[in-house]
């Protein structure tokens, strides 16, 4: 995520979300007969806790913290167990999917992640996460528009715009979107250090060495001057929906 992506989503949960979704009982102290539990906020493919906190600390700081501090629970959840990590499963377990649909996210951010997937799985993601969003939940999705290749494991370069991206999800509304203009690799290579620097360019003269990732580091010069562009897209599901 970048900083720029953190930032439209920090804007859409003041604009569509924060004023409206909060259960005023939530802000009351409850009766001793009566169970409140705050609403949740799913963050699907939440990665390391030290990317999210330390490395990149304005996903914490905008996508998270205004939600935390409103009284919603963050539930960060991966593939890969750690830190952080709140609950870990495979998404394409039914099993899984049932978990975390007994949670009735308010909220589910899955950012980042459709680019990384195989075809045959990318499509079936709207009817799965549709399984875990219930009628009224919303839905943050963001993709890349405009980004190197950047395998993890793979990338297969799913690219949409956000009217793409909106029409491959059937059966939600859109809310809001937005094509967010980011820095250039330019602006990153020389507010490098110059060390780093002298390495990026020579790396360039070894392909054969780790060839995926020496794709992903040359791919990147691409952008040299031209800026990132991420396809960030609000969607809410009909509460109307069975």
């Amino acid at each position: 995520m970048r900083p720029e992506e953190a930032e439209w989503i920090e804007q859409m949960l003041h604009k569509h979300l924060l004023p409206l979704q909060l259960p005023l009982l939530v802000l009351r102290e409850p009766r001793q007969d009566q169970a409140v539990s705050a609403p949740v906020v799913l963050n699907l493919g939440c990665g390391p806790q030290r990317s999210r906190e330390v490395s990149k600390p304005f996903i914490t700081q905008r996508t998270l913290k205004p939600l935390a501090d409103a009284g919603y629970r963050i539930v960060n959840s991966d593939m890969v167990n750690g830190p952080g990590v709140d609950l870990c499963g495979d998404l394409g377990s039914p099993e899984f999917q049932k978990s975390l649909a007994q949670l009735q996210p308010t909220l589910v951010y899955f950012c980042n992640i459709l680019e990384h997937l195989p075809v045959a799985v990318r499509e079936g993601i709207p009817a799965l996460l549709a399984r875990i969003v219930p009628p009224g939940g919303f839905l943050v999705l963001t993709v890349p528009y405009s980004y190197p290749y950047h395998a993890d494991p793979i990338d297969t370069y799913y690219r949409p715009s956000p009217a793409e991206l909106i029409a491959a999800f059937t059966g939600y509304d859109a809310v809001d979107y937005k094509l967010v203009q980011s820095a250039t690799y330019g602006d990153e290579f020389y507010a490098s250090r110059r060390s780093r620097q002298i390495r990026r360019v020579l790396r360039l003269l070894f392909p054969f060495i780790a060839p995926r990732r020496w794709l992903g580091m040359a791919h990147r010069f691409l952008w040299l001057n031209r800026p990132y562009q991420q396809t960030c897209v609000l969607l809410r599901r009909p509460k109307s929906s069975a």
